[in-house]
């Protein structure tokens, strides 16, 4: 028996410019993987649609009239830690990159991609996943070989995954965490997943190591489920 297909991706764009808006649709439109629930073209008009209509993806532009899309992002994912975001930009600056790491974005992404590559992106980002546009890998490989120290890869997480980092250095199991933060464990499980890939490490254990020296902070238990997200 066929396993039913997965719903479709709840996508939201945020950008300031009515014509990239205009390209996306006509590009990701009819699509059976992504639906666009909406579209926003200011941080503040984006929040209140994350807020409203609660998408699983949502693509974001750096650059928007009322706020960086760097602080943008972080407030989306204080306001919906369970949406995801792929910063979708013309930036190709290293820094930008670290940033946007550094924000919470799950994916970053140039505006040059063709249709099927921004479907499977978002798909793929929706899954749990962390997408990088492969022109931009060489920077980041270099960033992370000599610009970033083990434990200040700490910075590139965001207030929400630090949340979660700490609560496993603590000893909570992914279902101890999830009642702690009000998230689902499937939740829980990708931010996990995201902080592995963003520390590069592939152990429970390694991660709150990291984050014990960091924080100064005496060890504590790791508790049973250490092998994995």
């Amino acid at each position: 028996m066929t396993a039913p297909a997965a719903p479709p991706v709840r996508l939201l764009m945020i950008d300031d410019s009515p014509l990239i808006r205009a390209g996306l649709r006509a590009v990701l439109e009819g699509q059976p993987a992504v639906v666009i629930v909406g579209e926003a073209g200011t941080a503040a008009e984006g929040l209140a649609a994350v807020e409203l209509l609660r998408p699983d993806v949502v693509l974001l532009d750096l650059r928007l009239p009322d706020k960086p899309g760097f602080a943008a992002c972080r407030e989306i994912l204080l306001l919906r830690p369970a949406t995801r975001v792929i910063i979708l930009t013309s930036a190709t600056e290293e820094r930008n990159v670290h940033e946007a790491i550094a924000a919470g974005a799950h994916g970053y992404l140039l505006k040059e991609n063709d249709g099927a590559s921004l479907v499977a992106a978002i798909v793929r980002v929706a899954a749990g996943h962390s997408v990088l546009d492969s022109s931009l890998a060489d920077q980041v490989l270099n960033l992370m070989k000599h610009g970033v120290k083990p434990a200040d890869r700490l910075t590139l997480l965001s207030p929400q995954e630090c949340r979660v980092l700490s609560y496993v250095a603590g000893g909570l199991t992914n279902k101890g965490i999830a009642g702690r933060m009000g998230l689902a464990e499937k939740t829980v499980k990708n931010y996990l997943r995201t902080i592995f890939e963003k520390l590069q490490v592939n152990r429970r254990s390694q991660a709150a190591s990291l984050y014990i020296q960091q924080a100064h902070a005496p060890p504590a238990s790791l508790g049973p489920n250490s092998h994995g997200p």
